[in-house]
């Protein structure tokens, strides 16, 4: 061990191994987030994922077609009122 050795490494171990020493995330002065805010975000994430999953497989014009037994531009009229105007 070298003199002065903080994480009682020798030094080629240290310059190998050197990135797990390293200040980073909320560890990082200028960071604005906490690991929790991470977690939150990714959570975001994969909850919106799972609703614009729901939106294509059940919502889609596509998907309404196919729920309604009617053509895919049935739906697109109806959506933007060039049919079915009286409701």
């Amino acid at each position: 061990m070298g003199r002065g050795s903080k994480h009682n490494l020798h030094r080629d171990e240290w310059e190998q191994r050197r990135t797990e020493f390293c200040a980073r995330g909320q560890d990082l002065p200028h960071s604005k987030l906490l690991d929790l805010d991470v977690v939150a975000i990714r959570s975001a994430k994969r909850q919106r994922e799972s609703l614009l999953k729901h939106i294509r497989e059940n919502l889609s014009n596509a998907a309404l077609a196919r729920q309604f037994g009617v053509h895919e531009r049935s739906i697109e009229k109806i959506m933007s009122r060039e049919s079915w105007t009286h409701i």
